[in-house]
């Protein structure tokens, strides 16, 4: 089969919302050169928040890789502007939209067939920036699975080292490898993707990725 690509939502707009701001931005010091006072208005000050806020939105957008997803004959590929994962078609089991007390997540999940295959190409950096950003997805996962908040504690606790069955880790590999166990007692899931950043429908983005997965399997992909 040929690469499949999906575009980052996340990275749409980027020379539109720098150009704009940029603009306002110049505007804004055009007037103030002419109307020095206009400095010592509040709404003044909230418009040039406001200029440098869209400069910034605008680079961070640029800076997104622009695909987010590819697809391809050995498997299935997560670019990050930190790095990249990569499963092949063997490596995991299906993916879906999770749910967690009857409530789907803003995610699409990623079930895991093999850790090791996983962590062995996983570059700590990328780790470290996944656990940040979805730190919030861990909370709301304990949140709807205690809602008395009488978790295990033991659930919280940060491993300077992870064993499989053949290999260990440590440092921040090791707390991604705590991390992929503890969701996956919470959701049955792994690995996750925003839904904001892949740009299509969910739904038919899942159906897609395990249909392709079944028929590179089965090698009757075209």
């Amino acid at each position: 089969m040929d690469k499949l690509q999906y575009r980052a939502a996340t990275a749409r707009g980027g020379v539109k919302t720098l150009l704009l701001s940029s603009t306002a931005l110049l505007l804004w010091l055009l007037l103030l050169l002419l109307i020095p006072g206009v400095l010592h208005s509040t709404a003044w000050v909230l418009l040039l928040i406001c200029c440098l806020l869209g400069l910034f939105t605008g680079y961070a957008k640029l800076t997104e890789p622009l695909y987010v997803i590819e697809l391809d004959q050995q498997g299935f590929a997560y670019v990050h502007h930190k790095g990249r994962w990569f499963i092949p078609w063997q490596g995991f089991s299906f993916i879906s939209i999770p749910e967690v007390a009857g409530e789907e997540l803003a995610y699409i999940g990623v079930k895991l067939r093999d850790y090791d295959e996983f962590l062995l190409q996983l570059q700590p950096r990328l780790a470290v920036n996944l656990m940040v950003e979805q730190r919030h997805l861990l909370v709301a996962a304990l949140g709807r699975n205690c809602p008395t908040g009488t978790c295990p504690s033991d659930l919280l606790i940060e491993v300077g080292e992870f064993r499989t069955a053949t290999r260990s880790y440590k440092g921040a590999i090791a707390m991604f490898a705590r991390r992929m166990q503890l969701l996956r007692q919470l959701t049955g899931f792994d690995l996750f993707i925003p839904i904001s950043s892949i740009g299509t429908e969910p739904a038919d983005f899942c159906r897609k990725v395990n249909q392709i997965r079944l028929q590179c399997l089965n090698n009757t992909v075209t």
